[in-house]
């Protein structure tokens, strides 16, 4: 008869490269780990939670910005599933600041967007109010 108790005790060696650790994905984001979990870079995660509107609350701790990773990927998959729609909002908010400049007598001027901080063009004039 064979006892049910009794235990066996084995060395198992297992080379460093054939385990795979898995972490559960963290519960918020913030500019420090958004890169690792979304691919989204940090510049453009605290440029889209700066945006007027941004709809996800915001806890802040010093510099640090955190917003739930579930909340914000949601909010993601709402963007790209109505391009259209905000399109229409970008269009429509490029005819108010039109409407505003025109009111002061000014127009809009385009420049090529860099993405960088610069100075303007040598040959941009500065806008003057028309004389009373």
């Amino acid at each position: 008869m064979i006892d049910q108790t009794a235990t066996a005790t084995a060395t198992l060696a297992i080379p460093l490269d054939g385990l795979t650790i898995t972490a559960p994905p963290p519960e918020m984001l913030s500019q420090k780990n958004v890169e690792s979990v979304t691919g989204i870079p940090a510049r453009v995660f605290l440029d889209t939670i700066r945006a007027p509107g941004f709809p996800l609350l915001i806890t802040k701790l010093g510099k640090l910005r955190l917003v739930q990773r579930e909340a914000f990927v949601a909010y993601l998959r709402a963007l790209a599933s109505e391009p259209a729609s905000r399109r229409t909002t970008e269009a429509d908010e490029r005819t108010r600041v039109a409407a505003v400049l025109a009111s002061a007598g000014l127009e809009s001027v385009p420049c090529p967007r860099t993405d960088r901080a610069s100075a303007p063009p040598a040959a941009t004039s500065r806008a003057r109010l028309p004389p009373k």
